[in-house]
C-alpha cells in the first residue's frame, strides 16, 4: 500500500474479543480433516460496505456501533470456537478461547473513493495492515476483523478468516450467522443453521507425523507479481450470453457460474494468444465444487472438490462447448460423491486433485485459470441492523500478492447479475481488459 493512501487512516484501536461462553471441554482439540491439512495458511479477507447508516443509527456515536458489532460477535464465537483458538501444527485447533483480533479505524475520504479506485489499492485501507501484508505467513488470531468509519459517515466491515478453519461456505455463514445476532440481540430467533466443525469425520487427518508434508499446489497456488481488476455482468447480459449458449449446444439451463466461468475462460485464452502472437495455448480450467451436499449443510471446515476442462485447440474455445464441458465433467463429480460411503469421500476427493495435475503435467499446460463462485452464498443479506451492505468485495481484490489467473464470482446486490474479480499478469490484463468481445458483456468496475 503506498503511504498516501495509507496516510488516509488516522486512527487504529485494537481490542480482543472472546466467546461470550466457555468452549466445552470436549471441543477443546479441534482436528484439522485431511482438506483443512492440504490447504495453506492463507487468511481469506471480505469487506461489507454500508453507506451512511440508517435513521435508527445516524445519531450514534461510534463506540456505540463498535459495541454492537463486539457483543454479537462474542456470542457468535461460542459457535465458531476454533476461530478463537490457536493452531497447532498443521495437526489440530487448541479451542483456547484467546479471542480473535478487533480494529476499529477512522478513514478519512468517503467511501466512493474506495469504490472507484483502479486495481483496488484503496480496498486494502478496510483491512488489517499485518494481515493484509502477510497474508501467507501472519501469526495472529485465526480470524482478525475490522470496523472502518468513512468520512461521508458509512461504514465497512471486513474479515480476514484463516483457511485452515474454513472454505467459502463456512465463512459466509459465520457473517450471516453473526449479522442475525447483531440484528436480533434479544430474540431468541435461532439461526437456521447450527455449525458443526467435524470436518475429520469425512476427511481423516494423515498420521501426526506426516501432516507438515500434505500440501497442494492447486488449493494454495504459487505467489507470482499479478494485478486484479473487477467487472460486471448485468442481468441483461448474461441473459444474453446464456441464450447463445441454449441456442449452440444441448445445455439448456446454463448456471450463472457455468456461463460466466467459460465466457472469462474463453476471453482469457483469447487475449493471452494476442499477448504471444502465436496459436492458442494448451489450458486448464479448474472450478471448485461444494460438497454441502452430499454431506450436511451444517459441516464446517474445508469441505470442497474440484474438477477441470482441458483446451488444446482454437476450435475447442467456442462458448457453448466450454459450457457443455464443464456441465459433463460436473455431472460426473456429482454422480460418484451422490452414493460414496464415509470412507470413499477421501480417496475420491485425492483422486479429483491427481486427475486435475496430470491434466496439466501430461498435456504440458501452459496456462491454469482457477475459478471460485459465491454466487448462490448470500453475501448481500449481511445485515447487521441498519440495512444491507452497498457493495461486496470479493476475496481475490485483496490478495497480495493477487494469485495468477484467478477468477472470483459473486451474485450482485439485486442478485440478477455477476460482480467479478480477475488477477493476471499486468501485460495479460492489458490485453484482457481491452477485449472489444469481453466489454460487449462486462464493464469495468474499477
Amino acid at each position: 500500500m503506498s503511504s498516501s493512501v495509507s496516510r488516509l487512516v488516522s486512527s487504529v484501536c485494537k481490542k480482543i474479543i472472546k466467546p461470550y461462553s466457555p468452549t466445552p471441554i470436549s471441543l477443546r482439540c479441534h482436528k484439522l480433516s485431511y482438506l483443512d491439512q492440504m490447504v495453506g495458511g492463507i487468511y481469506i479477507p471480505l469487506a461489507f460496505f454500508y453507506p451512511k447508516l440508517s435513521n435508527t443509527w445516524s445519531n450514534k456515536p461510534n463506540n456505540v456501533v463498535s459495541q454492537h458489532l463486539e457483543k454479537s460477535l462474542s456470542k457468535v464465537l461460542t459457535y465458531y470456537y476454533p476461530f478463537a483458538g490457536k493452531l497447532n501444527d498443521n495437526i489440530s485447533i487448541d479451542c483456547n478461547d484467546n479471542g480473535v483480533e478487533f480494529f476499529i479505524t477512522k478513514i478519512n475520504c468517503p467511501m466512493f473513493e474506495i469504490f472507484n479506485h483502479p486495481y483496488f489499492e484503496k480496498h486494502n485501507l478496510v483491512y488489517p495492515t499485518e494481515v493484509i501484508n502477510n497474508q501467507y505467513t501472519y501469526e495472529g488470531s485465526l480470524a482478525v476483523f475490522q470496523l472502518s468509519h468513512f468520512s461521508c459517515g458509512g461504514i465497512a466491515i471486513s474479515m480476514c478468516l484463516s483457511h485452515k478453519v474454513g472454505d467459502g461456505y463456512t465463512f459466509s455463514n459465520f457473517m450471516n450467522h453473526w449479522a442475525t445476532m447483531a440484528r436480533n440481540p434479544l430474540s431468541s430467533e435461532i439461526y437456521p443453521i447450527s455449525p458443526k466443525f467435524d470436518g475429520s469425520f469425512y476427511f481423516p487427518p494423515t498420521k501426526d507425523e506426516d501432516s507438515s508434508n500434505v500440501s497442494n499446489n492447486n488449493i494454495v497456488p504459487p505467489r507470482e507479481e499479478c494485478v486484479s481488476k473487477g467487472f460486471s455482468i448485468s442481468s441483461s447480459k448474461l441473459t444474453a450470453l446464456k441464450a447463445r449458449v441454449i441456442n449452440e449446444s444441448k445445455v439448456q439451463n446454463p448456471s450463472d457460474t457455468e456461463v460466466v466461468s467459460a465466457f472469462l475462460y474463453q476471453r482469457a485464452m483469447a487475449t493471452k494468444k494476442l499477448v504471444n502472437s502465436s496459436s492458442i495455448r494448451p489450458s486448464l480450467l479448474h472450478q471448485a465444487v461444494n460438497l454441502r451436499p452430499p454431506l450436511p449443510k451444517n459441516t464446517m471446515g474445508n469441505i470442497c472438490s474440484l474438477f477441470s476442462i482441458l483446451t488444446k485447440e482454437e476450435k475447442e474455445m467456442d462458448l457453448a462447448q466450454v459450457v457443455s464441458k464443464l456441465r459433463k465433467e460436473k455431472e460426473e463429480v456429482k454422480q460418484k460423491y451422490k452414493n460414496a460411503k464415509i470412507e470413499e469421500l477421501l480417496p475420491i476427493t485425492l483422486e479429483q486433485y491427481r486427475k486435475a495435475n496430470d491434466l496439466l503435467v501430461n498435456n504440458s499446460c501452459y496456462d491454469l485459470y482457477r475459478f471460485s463462485s459465491l454466487i448462490t452464498f448470500p453475501s448481500y443479506d449481511v445485515d447487521f441492523g441498519w440495512g444491507k451492505p452497498e457493495k461486496v468485495i470479493s476475496p481475490l481484490s485483496t490478495s497480495n500478492p493477487p494469485i495468477k489467473n484467478m477468477f472470483a464470482l459473486m451474485a450482485d446486490k439485486n442478485r440478477d447479475g455477476v460482480n467479478l474479480t480477475c488477477s493476471m499478469k499486468k501485460q495479460d490484463m492489458l490485453a484482457f481488459e481491452r477485449d472489444e468481445e469481453l466489454l460487449r458483456f462486462a464493464s469495468p468496475t474499477s
